[in-house]
């Protein structure tokens, strides 16, 4: 299991500011995705894998992996980086 947050250097208007997370996600080991919006419109969707996600909700999007148990930054990843998802 992966956990990623996006951010968004062009929100929406609704979108929260560009150095606040505008979602937070997870991938599970068979590859499924699911992301929970923290924004003004608050939802939760699931796609059956990355490149289905990354066609709905990447644009425009970094990623930044959340490394559980580690206190040190982040990762970050753009989508020519995620063919090994």
């Amino acid at each position: 299991m992966k956990l990623f947050t996006g951010y968004r250097e062009n929100p929406p208007p609704f979108g929260n500011p560009p150095d606040q997370p505008q979602f937070e996600g997870v991938v599970f080991e068979d590859g499924t995705v699911v992301t929970k919006w923290l924004t003004e419109v608050k939802s939760m969707h699931t796609y059956a894998d990355w490149d289905s996600f990354w066609k709905i909700g990447g644009f425009g999007t970094e990623i930044h992996w959340v490394q559980i148990g580690y206190d040190g930054p982040s990762s970050t990843l753009n989508r020519d980086d995620a063919t090994d998802l």
